[in-house]
């Protein structure tokens, strides 16, 4: 009787087709869920270490160093420094692209900075790297004085029956001084007489000459600038006895009075108009700092003491009619003292980001 075979079986190559088929699909779908999350996590970071380098840029832009004479120190060119913010570091270089002749023009830097991104839980080295800039001027806290009082709408020639004192000799601290101004700068035919007053500064003390309009500008304030947001003060009101010298922009007509005692300011007060001072107090009115006035200054208290300078007829850079300051008080005492103007002037010192200037790719720029 014949063999029968034992018939082949199918069973074991289709189930290990299909089990091969399913490892596949599953490779397949952990890879993309592995490409996914590898996205995501890098368009994390991408979006993390670019906080880190603008962090660092704006800690640098916002550090300022001053001397013990309260000047300013402008950064070296190719000055280089790391930063420790949170989520990494950041290495940051200022490069000089633009250095005027004139000293006090505002110096343009293009300052760099490289994020690095660190993830603790990932070892020491970074995570991400990404490199922006910002393009800034970088100004001193210092300001072009002509004279201990600057008119550039220039004074009463008569009627000055007060006495003063008008220093144009730097009072600041030995080692700190800047060189003698003059005592008093009026445009021409504008100096006031008689003037009873001590004098001191520059020959001629009193120093008479050009158009009203022109010692407005040989000032190098740019007024329209200044009231019309070039400078962002801390308060838009007097305020007196604050000696972190702020900075106080009071538009229009300004009236100062003075109570009991003597009524003493710190700072920059900025006058969009005129200013008159008035009161009968003694030693009614010291201010330690610098006042700009766009109009005139009426001087009518008893006792007005400046130490640091005075501008006034800024509005003439316009064109605009101003009259003439005078002196009706009994006594005005301005003396010249560049550490005050430097005090004053202290907050605007450092980097001013240009605007529309900031580049998120500059590595590959």
């Amino acid at each position: 009787m014949p063999r029968l075979r034992e018939p082949h079986g199918f069973a074991l190559p289709i189930t290990i087709f299909v089990v091969a088929i399913v490892t596949l699909m599953l490779s397949v779908a952990f890879i993309r869920v592995q490409t996914d999350r590898r996205i995501a996590d890098s368009s994390g970071d991408r979006v993390s270490v670019l906080a880190v380098a603008q962090s660092g840029l704006q800690t640098y832009l916002g550090t300022v160093s001053f001397d013990g004479c309260d000047r300013a120190i402008r950064p070296l060119d190719g000055d280089s420094v790391r930063i420790n913010v949170q989520g990494g570091y950041v290495d940051v270089v200022a490069h000089v692209v633009q250095r005027p002749a004139d000293t006090l023009t505002p110096w343009m830097y293009i300052v760099r900075s490289t994020g690095h991104l660190i993830d603790p839980t990932q070892g020491q080295d970074p995570q991400a790297v990404r490199t922006v800039a910002q393009f800034a001027h970088w100004q001193r806290n210092s300001m072009k004085v002509l004279a201990a009082f600057t008119a550039a709408n220039g004074l009463e020639t008569s009627g000055w029956t007060s006495t003063g004192e008008l220093r144009g000799v730097d009072q600041a601290p030995s080692g700190c001084n800047e060189p003698d101004v003059y005592a008093l700068r009026v445009p021409s035919g504008w100096a006031p007489s008689p003037l009873t007053y001590t004098l001191t500064g520059m020959s001629p003390y009193v120093y008479e000459a050009d158009s009203k309009s022109s010692v407005a500008n040989q000032t190098k304030i740019d007024w329209l600038e200044t009231i019309t947001g070039g400078i962002v003060p801390d308060y838009y009101n007097i305020r007196y006895w604050d000696s972190s010298y702020p900075v106080m922009l009071l538009e229009g007509n300004v009236f100062l009075g003075c109570g009991p005692g003597t009524t003493t300011g710190y700072g920059l007060l900025i006058v969009t108009g005129d200013l008159q001072i008035s009161g009968t107090d003694p030693w009614c009115f010291q201010w330690n700092g610098v006042i700009l006035v766009g109009g005139e200054i009426e001087w009518d208290a008893n006792d007005m003491r400046v130490d640091g300078a005075v501008v006034s007829g800024l509005k003439k850079q316009q064109g605009v009619w101003v009259d003439e300051g005078d002196v009706d008080g009994n006594y005005l005492d301005i003396d010249y003292d560049s550490r005050y103007v430097r005090l004053a002037l202290k907050s605007l010192a450092g980097f001013a980001p240009v605007g529309n200037a900031w580049v998120d790719n500059w590595a590959t720029y």
